[in-house]
């Protein structure tokens, strides 16, 4: 084996050429020329310093949802950290950015805090929803988050949420290079059996409404926002008006795209929002849907919609 596989071992598990279709919830995508298992926040900023001191590629791999990997793989190093460390004190939860939304979820409720229940049925890892700004069931993790320590240009910051430049299914992560460490969650004190039962309910109404039985990466496309720029060429409903945000899967629905296939991959008849592999599919073939999709929302509703997924 090279040098940087030799360096890479000091930093955790490493695999060579290791499908990522292994490792995204999609189950598509080529190989990582480099896999590399962190199994915490302090050994990811240390790899991250000798990376960037190497001057080698490397892209962060969470929980593996909303992700698409080309069927050509990564030609670098792929990062994949576990996290095991959470702590609740005085409202506040501490967690690895590599834990899952749901342990976390879970964790809040346990101690009996409200305001992150919603995150019960979220795919992926706190680092990734923090990264994406992801929500659900009318709750957003702007609102949750107090603080991220996060690893940039070989130093290791805080920021405090309204340092994080949070938008619609978005934050300065996605931008500047940052790579999230580690999250503090500030909530409020709730009642143990309402969150208990109202989480049960978020995953039933997710399970109801998604498409179950088939590998997805999540929501495709980002809602879109009601602004001065967005010329619709059709009738939006009011209650879309009132909250200032279109389903991506309603403007879907009105091209009557649900069930639009190419190759193994096929716009979900569930969701519309929603592409599935129907087993086999390639990037390719759920790149051609997205572009497919795009051009005739656009051409329908006069909207350029825009991926919630990361493409790597």
């Amino acid at each position: 084996m090279d040098n940087l596989y030799t360096e890479l071992k000091k930093y955790g598990r490493v695999k060579v050429d290791e499908p990522l279709a292994k490792h995204t919830t999609f189950k598509i995508g080529g190989p990582a020329k480099y896999f590399v298992i962190v199994e915490d926040a302090s050994t990811l900023a240390e790899l991250l310093k000798f990376l960037d001191g190497e001057g080698e590629k490397y892209v962060m791999l969470g929980g593996g949802s909303n992700v698409l990997v080309s069927d050509e793989g990564f030609e670098g190093v792929v990062i994949k950290v576990k996290g095991n460390s959470i702590k609740v004190k005085d409202g506040v939860i501490e967690a690895d950015a590599g834990c899952t939304t749901v342990q976390v979820a879970q964790e809040s409720i346990k101690a009996g805090l409200t305001g992150f229940e919603w995150g019960v049925g979220v795919p992926g890892t706190i680092g990734g929803a923090v990264r994406g700004n992801a929500g659900a069931m009318g709750g957003d993790m702007k609102d949750a988050v107090e603080k991220v320590e996060i690893y940039r240009d070989g130093e290791i910051l805080e920021l405090t949420s309204g340092d994080c430049g949070f938008g619609y299914r978005d934050s300065c992560f996605k931008y500047n290079g940052g790579v999230i460490l580690r999250v503090w969650l500030k909530l409020e004190k709730g009642e143990n059996r309402d969150l208990q039962k109202q989480a049960i309910n978020n995953i039933q109404y997710r399970n109801q409404t998604q498409p179950q039985g088939h590998a997805s990466s999540g929501c495709t496309f980002k809602n879109v926002e009601i602004t001065e720029d967005v010329d619709f060429k059709i009738d939006i409903p009011q209650d879309f008006l009132e909250k200032g945000i279109v389903s991506a899967g309603w403007l879907i629905d009105q091209c009557k795209l649900k069930g639009y296939k190419h190759g193994n991959a096929q716009v979900s008849e569930k969701h519309g929002n929603f592409i599935v592999n129907l087993g086999g599919a390639t990037a390719n073939d759920v790149l051609s849907i997205i572009d497919h999709v795009k051009g005739e929302v656009y051409n329908t509703c006069g909207v350029n919609l825009q991926e919630e997924i990361q493409i790597i």
